[in-house]
């Protein structure tokens, strides 16, 4: 085959796998998982097979040279591959291990083989937003069909998490983050009916988050929101203001409709700002925190069994099940009984992968922040590097009560955005220029990767 057609065809199902994998939701029956096993991830296994299979036959030019980033990786993959090995349960650890791989193949090594120009990253980000914004749709016309209910975001981290609305909305901040980004730099958004509909976009995202009441959520658009304001002029801050504070009047009418529309007494008897307290409640009285607690402690009293490489990934959430049922007394909250991860990943990397694993894990997280760490003291700070201190600073913060490093919809992303990174890091004769300082406007020559 012409190596050539080869890549655009390999490119055009890459953009296809994006768009699916925040679909995966079971969108007819829970039974079969529709718009998950029968789309989602056939497809992203399509894609990485597609991959290998063109540089087996030469169809696509192998990478030069391996980057540092390329060894931390390595590093991380072959921790984890021997903590499989040692593993408890080497069957699931076998499952859980591929699936790791298949989504850094699928996020960073096909964009890292290809080479995408300006262009085709556009394209990948378009596919990824349209199907979000898909998503958001979907959501939000079950919230207007019954009103506000945490049993709609808990069936989208189907079956990844048995009850988990923070999956959704962890999903979508990533796209929050693009609009707001829109709003500030590009020339294309700033023009009267394509202004009105990027902030129409972010409204409606918005509109879903704040009906997932996620506390999660919550303090980490408030991180985005601080950041994005720290570090823009105050001509463009203000017009970002002028947004939120327009998304934030239509939300509170939305609200105040939906409930005297539906009969429904959490949209009464929840308010924000005593739900936000309890972020810091672990007793018993706040299940969510008093469950992560516990999961919490089970994994540092696990640590010393295999201090060196982990009881094996995958792993805890049945030794943990087996241990509850093994303790009388055990404390059973609303989660407790559910095979769920520790959520902490940084927990879980010391608990199934031991020091080891904890290490190199910490050496890819490091690695973009490392990259990032000479733009702090920029104020302000160029756009597409604000951007990505902003997506990395909120998925640190997930990270400490979540575990998404084996949820598709999550971390596809954050391989994608790694491997972004990277194109926007490469010297000015081989990639777009880093864009200007937010708040300026952007022309669209000097600028493609916003439009």
């Amino acid at each position: 085959m012409n190596p050539t057609r080869y890549r655009e065809l390999l490119l055009a199902l890459f953009c296809l796998t994006l768009a699916s994998i925040p679909l995966s939701v079971e969108w007819f029956s829970p039974q079969w998982h529709l718009g998950l096993t029968l789309v989602s991830e056939p497809l992203m296994v399509l894609t990485a097979g597609a991959l290998g299979l063109g540089l087996l036959a030469g169809w696509l030019r192998r990478p030069a040279r391996l980057t540092r980033l390329d060894l931390l990786l390595g590093l991380h993959f072959a921790v984890l591959l021997a903590a499989s090995l040692a593993s408890s349960n080497r069957l699931v650890s076998a499952k859980y291990y591929v699936s790791l791989v298949l989504y850094v193949v699928v996020g960073y090594g096909l964009p890292r083989v290809l080479e995408l120009t300006g262009r085709e990253w556009r394209r990948a980000g378009a596919a990824l937003a349209a199907g979000t914004f898909v998503l958001v749709a979907y959501v939000l016309v079950h919230h207007f069909q019954t009103g506000f209910s945490f049993s709609l975001s808990y069936s989208i981290a189907q079956p990844f998490s048995a009850n988990g609305h923070t999956n959704l909305t962890v999903q979508l901040e990533p796209l929050i983050l693009g609009l707001n980004l829109l709003l500030l730099g590009s020339a294309g958004a700033q023009t009267g009916p394509r202004r009105w509909l990027v902030a129409a976009g972010l409204t409606a995202v918005l509109l879903v988050v704040a009906f997932s009441y996620s506390r999660a959520s919550f303090c980490s658009l408030l991180l985005q929101a601080g950041l994005l304001l720290a570090y823009t002029r105050w001509a463009a801050a203000r017009r970002l203001l002028l947004v939120w504070g327009a998304a934030a009047l239509v939300i509170a009418g939305v609200w105040q409709v939906m409930t005297h529309l539906h009969d429904n007494a959490s949209l009464h008897n929840t308010p924000l700002l005593q739900e936000m307290k309890t972020v810091q409640d672990f007793s018993p009285a706040n299940d969510s925190n008093a469950e992560r607690l516990n999961r919490w402690r089970f994994c540092l009293s696990s640590f010393p069994e295999a201090p060196l490489l982990g009881i094996g990934p995958g792993t805890f959430p049945d030794r943990y099940l087996d241990y509850v049922h093994r303790t009388p007394g055990h404390p059973i909250y609303l989660d407790t009984q559910q095979r769920m991860n520790a959520h902490n990943l940084y927990l879980d990397w010391l608990v199934e992968a031991g020091l080891l694993g904890l290490l190199s894990g910490l050496l890819v997280l490091a690695y973009p922040l490392g990259q990032l760490a000479r733009q702090l003291g920029r104020r302000p700070m160029p756009l597409l590097q604000l951007g990505l201190v902003v997506y990395f600073a909120f998925f640190l913060l997930h990270s400490l009560a979540q575990d998404f490093w084996q949820e598709p919809r999550v971390i596809v992303l954050f391989w994608l955005v790694l491997s972004w990174q990277r194109y926007c890091a490469r010297p000015q004769g081989s990639a777009a220029p880093a864009g200007p300082v937010a708040g300026e406007l952007l022309d669209k020559r000097q600028q493609p990767q916003l439009h």
